[in-house]
């Protein structure tokens, strides 16, 4: 579990992982530098139920990849679950991951699940689609697995295949793509992890990270993509343009917005979202107010 200045969520997510079903589990908090040290927000709660537990707190803020693999490095464990501070594990989540990897064959590499959005007072749920073509194909385009806190992972293929610490954003899904080429994926459909849409200094609020991790992804999948031929490849440009242009339309940067999914649209017109977010981006703020409304 990384943490970064969020004590009060923090300990909502501890509590989560004190309450799972599976008994046998080691708790790792990565404390990437808070104000307030993640020790003293641990002090207050009794962890004694756990198999082992340690803080390991960098001497300097490094970012969440970085702190995601101090976590790796300092497990003991045969698999290696993720938990950002801000989300929650249901009880019985890692009960059926690990059941999953018994049950599985010697190749399963990646256990992911569901999960559910949690938005005022009620839920929204979201279970990743069933993949019947190459995984690493359909990643390259969108993440059918989901954020890292519905992951769990072998440890010895985790120390094998390492977080690339330069992507800002995008780090959990250039990590997927890099491990389904060495390893199986399972998915549970059902959705065990609780995730808080309106917590509080997301990576996937900040633009220019998001421009950051583009600019790496293209750079680093594009010869992988050409190996599933050019129309392919000009496919998992298109979703990559997507991406960044929706991202910039939902958060008001309509100008931005209109350059990457027009970029879009000419690279994969095959595909109808890109065209609809684009003429949506046409119409600027008045249209997006109008969209939000109808969708309240």
């Amino acid at each position: 579990m990384t943490t970064y200045n969020r004590p009060s969520y923090l300990e909502r997510a501890v509590h989560s992982v004190l309450n799972q079903t599976y008994d046998n589990i080691e708790l790792v908090v990565v404390d990437d530098h808070s104000e307030t040290p993640a020790s003293e927000t641990l002090s207050e709660i009794d962890l004694s139920g756990l198999a082992a537990d340690q803080c390991v707190r960098h001497e300097e803020n490094q970012g969440a990849n970085a702190a995601r693999n101090t976590g790796i490095d300092a497990a003991s464990g045969e698999y290696i679950a993720f938990l950002d501070d801000d989300d929650r594990w249901v009880p019985e989540k890692i009960e059926r991951q690990v059941a999953a990897f018994r049950d599985g064959p010697d190749e399963l590499g990646a256990v992911y699940t569901g999960l559910k959005t949690e938005q005022g007072d009620g839920f929204n749920e979201s279970i990743p689609p069933e993949i019947d073509i190459d995984l690493t194909k359909a990643l390259l385009c969108e993440n059918v697995v989901g954020s890292l806190s519905v992951f769990m992972v072998r440890a010895d293929l985790a120390a094998k295949v390492r977080l690339d610490e330069r992507f800002p954003c995008w780090a959990d899904l250039e990590w997927y793509i890099n491990l389904s080429r060495h390893a199986e994926f399972e998915r549970i459909p059902d959705p065990l992890v609780i995730y808080e849409s309106d917590s509080h200094n997301r990576l996937t609020t900040d633009i220019k990270k998001k421009q950051a991790g583009y600019d790496l992804f293209v750079e680093e999948f594009s010869p992988v993509a050409k190996e599933y031929g050019s129309l392919f490849y000009r496919k998992m440009r298109g979703w990559a343009a997507y991406r960044l242009g929706a991202s910039a339309y939902y958060r008001g940067f309509y100008s931005r917005a209109r350059q990457y999914l027009t970029l879009a649209v000419v690279m994969y017109p095959l595909e109808s979202s890109f065209f609809i977010l684009f003429v949506a981006s046409l119409g600027g703020k008045p249209v997006h107010k109008t969209v939000r409304y109808v969708r309240s």
